[in-house]
């Protein structure tokens, strides 16, 4: 039996190296001709911050990392309002400036792929184990994410432009102040790219310390079905633990000959809940399903 949800894409971290490998032609050449004319200061500020983006982005794809996943996903989409940006500042020419966002918006989508996340996070697996991203909560992922990503940006970003600008009085303490905006802004995403789903030999482990207090292990002996959950499943029932966050898209729940024992996160004191069933919500449920499948760990 076979699930998937969503179009399968075969290497897509390859993809994404020769499309970012070619970003400076497109992007960064748009952005050198916004700058035409302007002061060597700003000139040299630019294209010294885009090649060290560029090699950091670079660089993570090809060390596939968690972290190196943050990396990815909070600097290419950026390249989109720093070519807006530069158009503002100093018209780009229409034909440059449409390559350079249809080059950019398909870096973009490259490194937000789902199979792109698993392929990084699968960089730290070790032995017999494989691992795969869970979706991000709907309470994060609808608004308080898109603001901390522009706080990322900002606080990186206007500190040195002012400096550049010779307006140090003000752009000093924007550097100091913004770069620790950014490194807690950087830090509080980082967090969604340390959630995942775990195949190891004894079954699998939900580690989601936004979700849980502690990763707990699912243990092949006692797992009896794994599959999509039902729509009309009663999370508040006794014996269900829901990790999903009330994630947008499919649910997978899997249940269990025994109990085993979760801590939920919650405000002021965790309680210990006994799970029969456990529903949560991996990036990829269909590849998750083949996994487990491919393990024996279901019929």
């Amino acid at each position: 039996m076979s699930h998937d949800w969503g179009v399968k894409v075969n290497n897509p971290l390859t993809i994404f190296l020769v499309v970012w490998a070619a970003v400076p032609f497109s992007v960064g050449a748009a952005i050198d001709s916004a700058l035409t004319g302007d002061t060597t200061q700003r000139q040299m500020l630019v294209s010294v911050g885009f090649w060290i983006a560029w090699g950091f982005v670079l660089g993570s794809s090809i060390i596939r990392r968690p972290w190196g996943l943050t990396v990815m996903r909070v600097f290419t989409p950026a390249m989109l309002p720093a070519l807006l940006a530069a158009h503002l500042y100093s018209r780009i020419s229409t034909g440059t400036l449409v390559v350079a966002l249809a080059h950019a918006a398909v870096a973009s989508l490259l490194a937000l792929l789902p199979e792109t996340g698993n392929a990084m996070v699968d960089g730290l697996s070790y032995g017999d184990e494989k691992r795969f991203l869970l979706r991000v909560p709907s309470a994060i992922l609808v608004g308080p994410l898109a603001l901390v990503w522009a706080a990322v940006l900002v606080g990186v970003s206007c500190g040195p432009i002012l400096v550049a600008s010779n307006n140090r009085l003000l752009g000093v303490p924007l550097v100091i102040v913004g770069w620790l905006v950014a490194a807690f802004g950087f830090r509080s995403i980082h967090q969604l790219a340390r959630r995942w789903v775990v195949f190891v030999p004894n079954g699998f482990v939900i580690h989601d310390y936004l979700a849980t207090r502690e990763p707990f292990l699912l243990r092949r002996q006692d797992i009896i079905s794994l599959g999509p959950a039902p729509s009309d499943a009663d999370v508040k029932a006794e014996g269900i633990v829901d990790v999903s966050q009330f994630a947008l898209g499919p649910v997978l729940q899997v249940t269990l000959h025994g109990e085993v024992e979760v801590v939920p996160r919650s405000r002021g004191v965790s309680e210990v809940k006994l799970a029969e069933k456990v529903l949560f919500s991996p990036t990829r449920p269909g590849a998750v399903l083949r996994e487990a499948h491919l393990r024996r760990l279901v019929r």
